[in-house]
């Protein structure tokens, strides 16, 4: 059998050699799929707080408008946290949203952060000893809205 096929088995070898860079880049779709998805749904929820407090009775609330809108986002913000994931739920809302003034213009800044995501993914990364973490995640997920009032 010595000349007959002299490349048998080099499929074989092909195979073995290139499946674990198929599975490492499927497995990486899936991971960062997953993250983008994490932070959208995190940017719906800031948004949704900031379109919830801008909702407001401007005459009712003339004096201390500044106030109301942001007790407003928090409340809503808090009530939207606690719709995500579970693996969500736990993020900090206490004073996510809070006034800043740009250019002279009002505004109502809301922000979520997911401060320990590289450690606590929501998909763990493989570790693969001395070639490091695979796929590599961002040490945070942060997510921000704004609007004028």
């Amino acid at each position: 059998m010595k000349g007959r096929y002299p490349e048998s088995g080099a499929v074989a070898l092909e195979f073995l050699m290139l499946f674990p860079f198929v599975v490492a880049m499927l497995y990486g779709s899936a991971v960062y799929g997953l993250t983008f998805f994490a932070q959208y749904r995190m940017q719906s929820a800031v948004d949704g707080a900031v379109e919830t407090a801008l909702y407001l009775d401007r005459s009712r609330f003339s004096d201390n408008l500044g106030s109301a809108v942001t007790t407003r986002a928090n409340t809503a913000l808090a009530a939207l946290v606690a719709q995500l994931p579970p693996s969500l739920r736990d993020l900090d809302t206490s004073a996510a949203c809070a006034l800043e003034t740009v250019g002279g213009v009002e505004m109502l800044h809301c922000r979520l952060v997911y401060p320990n995501y590289q450690t606590n993914p929501v998909v763990p990364a493989l570790d693969f000893g001395m070639l490091g973490e695979f796929p590599p995640l961002p040490a945070q997920l942060d997510v921000d809205a704004r609007a004028a009032f």
